[in-house]
């Protein structure tokens, strides 16, 4: 099965790049799953590696389980496809 991330980010000047907060949303590709794994410091990530994340939210459902959150399905529709 295909899987779909989008990394957001925050964009603040008066906040070192460390202390702002990262967001990857994900989908798979059928749509019955929609996710968010969200850090409020990016130095709190640790997964250093996007690849790394990125393999574990497809391939550990366990892991994946408690990031399912439904109602990011209405920002894939608005903004992504």
């Amino acid at each position: 099965m295909r899987w779909h991330f989008v990394s957001r980010s925050m964009v603040d000047p008066e906040v070192p790049y460390e202390e702002r907060p990262f967001e990857l949303y994900f989908r798979n590709d059928d749509r019955s799953e929609f996710g968010l794994l969200r850090f409020e410091r990016r130095k709190d990530n640790p997964y250093r590696d996007y690849e790394a994340i990125v393999t574990k939210i497809m391939n550990d459902a366990a892991f994946r389980r408690p990031l399912l959150d439904p109602e990011t399905a209405s920002v894939w529709r608005r903004t992504w496809k």
